[in-house]
């Protein structure tokens, strides 16, 4: 019993004497948190490299059926719907029909 006492008052001796986070702390944990983040590259949650091949080529020699399922191939001038699902691909055409850029959503 006398080391469990012994125990929890070193315990509690030990928090007394470290310094509490001040608010400039915590901005500056905070900040380094976000640098991380932002440098991160984002997840390849649509298997966007495995088709890195397709910039530059032509949008109508696509070979649709070797994309993954719910693939969408948006030409320059089409709209879209704004819904986002991170494991689709989006193939997205440039003015002369060729494949400008790939993203996620």
């Amino acid at each position: 019993m006398k080391r469990i006492v012994a125990g929890v008052a070193l315990a509690l001796l030990a928090a007394c004497t470290s310094q509490p986070a001040t608010y400039r702390d915590l901005e500056r944990m905070a900040n380094q948190q976000q640098r991380e983040a932002i440098s991160r590259p984002p997840p390849d949650t649509c298997g966007l490299e495995a088709h890195r091949g397709l910039i530059g080529a032509q949008g109508s020699g696509i070979d649709v059926a070797a994309l993954p399922a719910g693939t969408r191939v948006v030409c320059h001038d089409c709209m879209v719907t704004m819904d986002y699902h991170a494991n689709r691909l989006n193939v997205l055409l440039g003015p002369d029909g060729s494949v400008a850029g790939l993203r996620c959503g």
